[in-house]
């Protein structure tokens, strides 16, 4: 059975008012009930036996907290896509890099092994690039009531999860194209004019399946993408705002 090596970017900050209730301005260190976020997303990686080498990139606080949990950590650059990619320079100069590479955000308070070792076991080999694909069902379902950004397509309402399995050559060919992708991850709109204006009409008239849109990305990009339908709901689930936090912090 394959193991990748992992990827923990970490530093996603929050707002003033929710850094007070949290007592923290970092996601990775927000507490919901007994454990904070990021040891959670650690405890389920190690749990999971099917993953590798770690490197974390966040800010000296966080890197503090995780202190020996974590052997490998980089100082956060302030840009999510940069972390991710001086990870992976770092675990590629290591040597012995692993084929894919896992990319987890510390911000999931549901997150357990049996999540990622579902995902790893779905993911087809051929593909270069994996990641969940969350139904509103299923979400809603999982967190009832919860707030979550959907994509609605001729096929469904759908989200993608915050794991990602990657061939780390293509994740720095493609920079450019992720650095757009996550500066208008928060825009449905946004999002649908990166695959161009017959793509932008197709999602306005709810036309566009998911399966066109992996079509044009995979075009855009130059890559095999795998879309994993049905994965745990608990992938979708980050925490971003205090009411996300609140619910978090009320869920049994």
């Amino acid at each position: 059975m394959e193991r990748y090596d992992v990827v923990l970017p970490s530093g996603g900050r929050i707002d003033d008012h929710f850094a007070r209730v949290a007592l923290t301005p970092f996601k990775a260190l927000i507490k919901v009930k007994d454990y904070m976020l990021g040891f959670r997303v650690l405890e389920a990686v190690n749990d999971s036996g099917r993953l590798g080498r770690i490197v974390l990139v966040g800010p000296k606080e966080v890197q503090d907290a995780f202190g020996i949990r974590v052997s490998n950590k980089l100082n956060d650059t302030g840009d999510l896509t940069k972390n991710i990619a001086m990870a992976i320079r770092d675990l590629k100069a290591m040597g012995d890099c692993t084929s894919r590479v896992a990319i987890i955000t510390t911000d999931l308070p549901y997150i357990e092994a049996k999540h990622i070792q579902s995902f790893l076991d779905a993911c087809p080999d051929s593909a270069d690039i994996c990641v969940p694909l969350v139904s509103k069902d299923e979400y809603l379902d999982r967190f009832p009531s919860a707030a979550g950004t959907f994509f609605k397509l001729k096929d469904g309402d759908w989200t993608l999860g915050c794991i990602y399995l990657i061939k780390p050559d293509v994740f720095l060919r493609i920079l450019p194209e992720v650095d757009k992708a996550v500066a208008n991850r928060k825009s449905k709109m946004a999002m649908a004019k990166l695959f161009g204006g017959k793509f932008v009409w197709k999602y306005l008239t709810k036309s566009l399946t998911s399966a066109e849109a992996v079509q044009r990305a995979e075009t855009l990009l130059s890559c095999r993408i795998s879309l994993i339908k049905n994965g745990p709901a608990e992938f979708a689930y980050d925490v971003d705002d205090i009411n996300d936090y609140e619910y978090a912090l009320r869920d049994k």
